[in-house]
This record gives C-alpha cells, sequence and structure tokens, in this order.
C-alpha cells in the first residue's frame, strides 16, 4: 500500500511498503519522482530530491523496517517560511541517525554530512513517541 496526501491539502505524505516494492533499491528514485509532484518547478526541488534520496537510502538501509515515510510540510519559523522534509522508518534499538566520519576510501558514510551542506546545517534527528526514528531537514520555501 501506497499512501499519499496531496500537496494542495498542504502537507504530502507518502509511505512505501517496502515487500510491495519490485526492487526496494528505486526508493531513491521514487522519493525523487514523489518530490517532482508535490513541489514541481520549485527553485529548492533539486536540493529537496537530493535530501530526500539519502535520507530514504538510508532509512532503507538502516532502519530495518518493513516502510519508510516521507512528508514535506511547509514551517514558518521566525518569520521565514521552509519546507520541512522529514524521512520516518520504524527504527531499532532505540537508536538515532548520527553523521560517521568516513575515510578517505570509504565510499558510503557521507550522506549526513551532504544534508548537512544542503541545509546550512538545518536539519536533525530524533525518536518519535513511539520509538521511530526521524531525520529532518529544512530548505527556503
Amino acid at each position: 500500500m501506497q499512501r499519499a496526501v496531496a500537496a494542495n491539502s498542504y502537507t504530502s505524505v507518502k509511505v512505501w511498503l517496502i515487500d510491495d516494492l519490485d526492487d526496494p533499491g528505486r526508493l531513491p528514485a521514487l522519493a525523487r519522482r514523489e518530490l517532482r509532484e508535490w513541489v514541481p518547478d520549485h527553485p529548492a526541488l533539486a536540493d529537496l530530491q537530493l535530501a530526500a534520496s539519502e535520507l530514504v537510502a538510508n532509512a532503507l538501509e538502516h532502519g530495518g523496517g518493513p516502510w519508510v515515510r516521507m512528508s514535506l510540510l511547509p514551517v514558518q519559523e521566525e518569520g521565514r517560511h521552509y519546507w520541512r522534509l522529514a524521512v520516518i522508518d520504524p527504527g531499532r534499538n532505540g537508536d538515532v541517525p548520527l553523521p560517521r566520519t568516513p575515510g578517505p576510501e570509504d565510499t558510503r558514510g557521507r550522506g549526513l554530512w551532504l544534508v548537512h551542506g544542503l541545509t546550512g546545517g538545518c536539519w536533525g534527528t530524533g525518536l518519535t513517541r513511539i520509538g521511530e526514528r526521524v531525520v529532518w531537514a529544512l530548505f527556503a520555501r
């Protein structure tokens, strides 16, 4: 089951059930496509897509659950308007995602640093009340 709330309802949400995907490795591409539908022609679209690709790939690899949820919510902080992109997974062990320090030869481990750079440091991680892992990032609207 894939659930979507139309972008014109002001909050957009998509849930992917991993077992329903022919190829779970395509999840980053599906996230990019979903964002194109939610905010077509928006100046922040490319950055949103890149961050979403990284975050859903991390959720798929490290979340260990049967689903991944992505949401996009317009927010206002200190008079400025942002998109709040969030990727949520069921989590395990109560651990929150943290950036790693990859070595020069490592081909992985840079995703959260990429999100940090795209957002100018306006991102974070946490757990929901029921223990789901959340990674969120703010992008100028």
